[in-house]
């Protein structure tokens, strides 16, 4: 009997330390598995999306500038004519630019400029008209529509001009006409007066 209870304590105390064995061992298992987790590498992190670096083109360069220049360096030298057939050139390639408008008013002011004995007033204010029908969104407009007036106004006081001199000159010379005619008459009568008194002086004896 004795030795039946023993046994049966025993085997109860081999299966409590078989149990306690396998919880340390999992609880070792837990561990050692946290263990390996903690020491996984970090992930690197994904890298930013980058974008695409577009350089846009250069503006091209405008030969305007330079047509200007060589326009404005003939006409200091007195050059109006090439002045005005480097300026029309350059109008014809580039018509309805802003660059060929620019280039039609500094033909109207070229013609404008005192200087330029050959140019008319019209042909001024032609070159005027033909800027200014651009409309006003032009960057000369409001130059173009004052220098256009100044010219017509000018043009208008030397036509005047030239009228009344025309009718000053046509009265000197008709008063011109009207001593040489009086001259005559003058000199008719002196000589017709010489006439009679040579008749009237008494005849020598």
């Amino acid at each position: 009997m004795r030795a039946t209870t023993i046994r049966t304590m025993i085997t109860i105390d081999g299966r409590r330390r078989a149990r306690a064995g396998a919880r340390f061992a999992i609880g070792t298992c837990l561990v050692a598995a946290g263990s390996l987790a903690g020491c996984r590498p970090t992930p690197a992190p994904a890298p930013e999306p980058t974008l695409p670096i577009v350089v846009a083109p250069a503006p091209p360069i405008s030969p305007w500038p330079g047509t200007l220049a060589a326009a404005l360096r003939s006409a200091e030298s007195g050059k109006f004519d090439e002045a005005e057939k480097v300026l029309t050139q350059f109008s014809v390639e580039h018509a309805g630019t802003s660059d060929g408008a620019e280039s039609d008013f500094w033909r109207a002011l070229l013609k404008t400029d005192p200087a330029n004995r050959e140019a008319t007033p019209r042909e001024s204010m032609a070159l005027y008209d033909t800027y200014l029908s651009g409309g006003s969104a032009l960057s000369r407009y409001a130059e173009a529509l004052i220098l256009r007036r100044v010219v017509e106004s000018l043009d208008s006081t030397r036509t005047l001009l030239h009228t009344v001199r025309a009718s000053a000159d046509a009265r000197e010379k008709a008063r011109d006409d009207e001593i040489r005619r009086l001259n005559d008459v003058i000199d008719r009568t002196t000589a017709e007066l010489e006439r009679i008194k040579r008749r009237l002086s008494p005849k020598p004896q």
